[in-house]
C-alpha cells in the first residue's frame, strides 16, 4: 500500500505512546485515524494535541479484549469515516509480576489484552478489508520480548508478544491474496506509558499486593514514538513484515537464534514421507510469500 491519502486507519492504544506516534505520522500522511484508547486522560491529551487534525480524527473509548466493543468499534469507525484500510493492533499492558508467582487473573488480564485484543482486531476488521477489494495493510505490535524471552518478571509480557509474532507471521501468509500486507513491530526500550499498565487493570483481573519490581523508566530512557511511527509509514509502503528499531537488541536476538539452530540435528533425510511433508510446506509457504512481494510494484 503507497497511497495513504484521504484513506482510514484504526490504531488500538492509539492516544499515547507507539499507537499515538503511529497516529501521528498517518495524519502527516493525509490519512483519517481513529484514535481508540482505554485511558480517559490519555485520550483527552491526544485530543488536545491532535487539535489541527480535528476533521481527520476520532477517538473512542475502547477495552481491546472486549469483542463486543471491538465489533461496536469497527461498525463506528467505518460509520464515520468509510472504508477502513490499515489496522494497527497495538494496545498493550505489562505488569512486573514474575510468572513463576502470577495468579489467574494475571495471566487473563495481560493474555487478554496483549493477545485476544489483537485476535479481536482482526476478527471485527478484516472482513470489511477482504470485502472492499482496495488492499490494506495491518500492523501487530509484538515486541523484542517477542522474539527473545524476557527475564521471570516479564514472562507473560513475552509470552503474549512471542504469539502475536507467530500470529502475524501466518496471517502474512494467508491474506495476500487479498491484497493485504501484514507487518510486525517488534519494539525496544520506546518513551510509552506500557510500565504504567496497572492503572488500567479492570476490579475482575485483581491482583494480590506485590512489592513493585525495580525497573527504569521507559519515559526517560526510550526512544521517541514518532520514529518507530515513520519506520511503521515506510514498512507499509514496502510491505516489510519485520519492523523493528532498536539496533541494541540485535545481539540479544542474534544469540537467541543461534542458540536455537544448534539444536537441530545434523542428519541427512532420506524418509520418504518426511521429505514429501517439506516440500509440501515449502511450496505452500513459496506461494503465499510470492503473492505479498506482489504487493510491492
Amino acid at each position: 500500500m503507497k497511497d495513504f491519502k484521504g484513506k482510514t486507519a484504526f490504531v488500538t492504544g492509539g492516544a499515547s505512546g507507539i499507537g499515538l506516534g503511529m497516529s501521528k505520522c498517518f495524519l502527516k500522511e493525509g490519512m483519517n485515524v481513529v484514535i481508540a484508547d482505554l485511558s480517559d486522560e490519555h485520550r483527552e491529551l491526544a485530543r488536545e494535541a491532535l487539535a489541527p487534525y480535528r476533521a481527520q480524527t476520532h477517538f473512542l473509548k475502547l477495552d481491546v479484549a472486549d469483542r463486543g466493543q471491538m465489533a461496536a468499534a469497527a461498525a463506528e469507525t467505518e460509520e464515520r469515516f468509510g472504508k477502513v484500510h490499515v489496522l494497527c493492533n497495538n494496545a498493550g499492558v505489562s505488569s512486573p509480576i514474575p510468572m513463576d508467582e502470577a495468579s489467574f487473573a494475571d495471566w487473563d488480564w495481560i493474555l487478554g489484552v496483549n493477545l485476544q485484543g489483537v485476535i479481536n482486531g482482526i476478527v471485527s476488521f478484516l472482513p470489511s478489508l477482504k470485502r472492499h477489494g482496495e488492499g490494506g495493510h495491518i500492523v501487530n505490535t509484538a515486541s523484542i520480548a517477542g522474539l527473545v524471552p524476557a527475564p521471570a518478571w516479564g514472562g507473560i509480557y513475552s509470552t503474549s508478544k512471542f504469539a502475536v509474532y507467530g500470529l502475524s507471521g501466518s496471517l502474512r501468509l494467508s491474506v495476500g491474496k487479498y491484497g493485504i500486507g501484514v507487518s510486525v513491530l517488534c519494539p525496544g526500550a520506546t518513551k510509552s506509558n506500557v510500565r504504567q499498565s496497572e492503572k488500567l487493570r479492570p476490579a475482575k483481573y485483581a491482583s494480590a499486593e506485590r512489592a513493585p519490581y525495580a525497573m527504569p523508566s521507559l519515559q526517560q530512557i526510550g526512544v521517541e514514538p514518532e520514529s518507530l511511527g515513520e519506520r511503521v509509514v515506510q514498512a507499509i509502503r514496502g510491505n516489510e513484515f519485520h519492523i523493528i528499531a532498536h539496533a541494541e537488541n540485535k545481539a540479544h536476538v542474534q544469540a537467541f537464534v543461534e542458540e536455537m539452530l544448534q539444536a537441530f540435528p545434523q542428519e541427512t533425510i532420506t524418509d520418504e514421507g518426511r521429505m514429501s511433508y517439506i516440500h509440501w510446506f515449502d511450496q505452500a509457504t513459496a506461494e503465499a510469500l510470492a503473492l505479498q512481494r506482489g504487493l510491492v510494484g
